[in-house]
């Protein structure tokens, strides 16, 4: 079984049509989240459309798989989605998915997937200077971890996996340079929280040992940036296990 392939609870069997579905979504999700890979300000226009065009070839085959599978329900909210992220596609623009019409489809989606797929649930608080609610141990599958920061500072929940080998302790290596750490640890997600938000995003975890770090600077509040030390260098960390 994928580690993204729902499970339902006890009772509660999804049917293989909506499981193929869920499988999907969780991808497109995550593609539709992380949107082509642009720098800001955008390089040459060669690069720019390269970029699109892998957007492209990541974005298809979840979409096309949803599309042969979208519940009733969800008909109007896939459509936009779609018809949103092949116009980016198509000029070249990440405008047409910051759309208020995109984020209310992709809420939509997001809602059906929490109370339809059967995912494990975990609800994290996030406040100032640590997290609430992180389990120690998970299993290994799809977990939609929803956070709620109940800070007075922006914060991040940033996932992950340590890499198979690397015997020093999360809280170390989430502080080391960036190409440093891409050495010792794989990110598996991201959820940025403003004070007073709750987000939710749908994560595949293999087995493995896992950290969560907020990198967020100390006395960041929107839009403006601190300039103290990542939240995790004052505690921000959280450590779990899958099995």
């Amino acid at each position: 079984m994928r580690p993204d392939e729902p499970t339902a609870p006890p009772g509660q069997p999804v049917p293989a049509e909506t499981a193929q579905f869920c499988t999907a979504a969780v991808d497109l999700v995550q593609v539709v989240d992380d949107g082509p890979d642009v720098s800001d300000p955008p390089g040459p226009p060669e690069q720019v459309a390269t970029a699109y065009k892998e957007f492209e070839a990541r974005l298809e085959p979840p979409l096309r798989s949803i599309e042969a599978s979208v519940p009733p329900a969800l008909q109007k909210d896939l459509a936009t989605i779609a018809r949103q992220a092949r116009y980016a596609v198509a000029t070249n623009d990440e405008a047409p998915l910051d759309t208020p019409e995109s984020t209310t489809a992709t809420g939509r989606l997001r809602t059906f997937m929490i109370s339809e797929c059967g995912f494990q649930q975990v609800r994290v608080t996030a406040i100032d200077y640590r997290f609430e609610g992180i389990p120690p141990t998970l299993p290994a599958s799809t977990v939609a971890f929803t956070v709620s920061n109940q800070g007075a500072e922006s914060h991040q929940f940033d996932v992950y996996r340590v890499n198979e080998g690397v015997p020093q302790p999360f809280q170390e290596l989430v502080l080391l340079p960036e190409e440093q750490k891409d050495v010792v640890l794989t990110r598996v997600g991201l959820i940025n929280t403003d004070p007073g938000d709750a987000e939710t995003e749908f994560m595949p975890l293999i087995p493995g040992q896992y950290g969560v770090a907020c990198l967020v600077p100390q006395g960041s509040t929107p839009p403006a940036e601190g300039a103290g030390p990542p939240h995790a260098a004052i505690g921000m960390i959280g450590t779990f296990k899958v099995g």
